[in-house]
């Protein structure tokens, strides 16, 4: 009850300060708060960035006379006292925000000068403001917020990934001593597009599976979602011990992949995204484990997201899918692009052109034949020529 309260109160808080403040001028600045997720306090930042930096523009025309104006002393006090106002109420939130360090140093100079009536003396010694006018002067760190039990915790977050649908970041949680990710949606997502993020997160929900990156929970408000942390990408792995790896270790890794797609298509969804970098791999002590990620493309036998036009695809996907439409995407796709991904962790290269053994291009020419009649029509065939190289 109590967070429901706090959320109301910062709601309102916000808001009312929208009304009051207005929203005249705020498109100078409102560009350099995109990261701000709450539409309300993006636009009170745009707003105060705007009054301040017009009043320090004029207070810059006026260091010739010795003397800041009235009207404009009272507004400056006003707007500094505004700003300290909405920081010391959002503090310990989620939307608690620093200053510009170099503003807060003119804000607490100002503040020794200013007079609320018959104008300012300006002191001898005081500069010339250096306007800021192409980044940002109210500052949210990059931090999340984790309740657990009666404890909340702020943790700072690192940028590890970013693309068309928004970003994704990484924390440490101190309780259970281990790091998470977010993947948080861009707050420029169409309707539909931020509906397929959260089918994402629902179909994944859904699955269980040592080979699939398990998710946590979804939050609305924030549009974003928490869910495991893997340490890299096939590719990665792949590319940087591709001159150590055995024979026996690339065929594990094969296997993996297989028992994956395996369980998916068991549970009547096609992942269709499948790229040397959305499987990745954990790494324990003494055993690498294949994760399955970004489900942003699955496909579920009652889904109505994809239109005849729509141009998604993964990066291994067959490129004739161009031709005949993302709609028609089946089984035989999926055992195409696993094909390739069979061809890299095998060989460490990703252009199927060159091949160690007669079996290796057979087997890889009928996963990537031109005709889907003549592929490997399921997973369970797919694996059973696999085991025979």
């Amino acid at each position: 009850m109590i967070r429901i309260e706090i959320f109301y109160y910062i709601y309102n808080y916000l808001e009312n300060k929208k009304q009051e403040y207005g929203e005249d001028n705020v498109n100078h600045f409102i560009d350099l708060y995109d990261n701000i997720t709450n539409s309300r306090l993006k636009i009170i930042f745009a707003k105060m960035h705007f009054e301040i930096n017009s009043l320090f523009k004029y207070l810059n025309q006026r260091l010739g006379t010795s003397h800041y104006t009235a009207a404009e002393s009272r507004e400056l006090i006003k707007w500094i006292d505004e700003i300290y106002e909405i920081q010391s109420n959002l503090k310990r939130t989620d939307l608690e925000f620093s200053i510009n360090s170099y503003y807060q140093d003119i804000f607490t100079k100002c503040n020794e000068f200013l007079c609320e009536s018959g104008g300012s003396p300006i002191p001898s010694e005081f500069k010339k403001v250096t306007l800021i006018l192409i980044e940002p002067i109210f500052i949210i760190p990059n931090t999340t917020k984790v309740i657990t039990g009666k404890v909340t915790a702020l943790y700072p977050i690192t940028l590890i990934g970013k693309g068309s649908y928004g970003q994704v970041f990484k924390y440490k949680d101190d309780y259970y001593n281990k790091y998470f990710v977010i993947k948080r949606a861009s707050s420029n997502l169409t309707e539909k597009e931020y509906q397929r993020f959260k089918i994402e997160y629902e179909e994944m929900k859904k699955l269980n599976s040592p080979y699939v990156v398990e998710v946590y929970r979804f939050d609305d408000d924030k549009r974003e979602y928490i869910m495991e942390y893997v340490d890299e990408t096939l590719y990665k792995y792949v590319s940087t011990n591709n001159n150590k790896l055995t024979k026996g270790e690339r065929k594990n890794i094969v296997l993996q992949i297989l028992k994956a797609f395996e369980y998916i298509h068991n549970q009547n969804l096609l992942h269709r995204d499948i790229s040397l970098t959305n499987i990745l791999i954990k790494k324990y002590e003494n055993l690498n484990v294949v994760k399955i990620s970004d489900f942003g493309l699955v496909k579920t036998q009652n889904s109505n997201l994809t239109s005849i036009n729509t141009e998604l695809k993964g990066s291994l996907n067959d490129p004739d899918l161009d031709v005949y439409g993302f709609k028609n995407y089946g089984a035989t796709h999926e055992t195409y692009a696993l094909t390739r991904v069979i061809y890299f962790v095998m060989t460490g290269r990703v252009k199927a052109e060159k091949f160690n053994n007669m079996a290796m291009k057979e087997f890889v020419l009928k996963g990537l034949d031109k005709d889907l009649n003549n592929r490997y029509q399921s997973i369970y065939e797919l694996k059973v020529a696999f085991m025979k190289l």
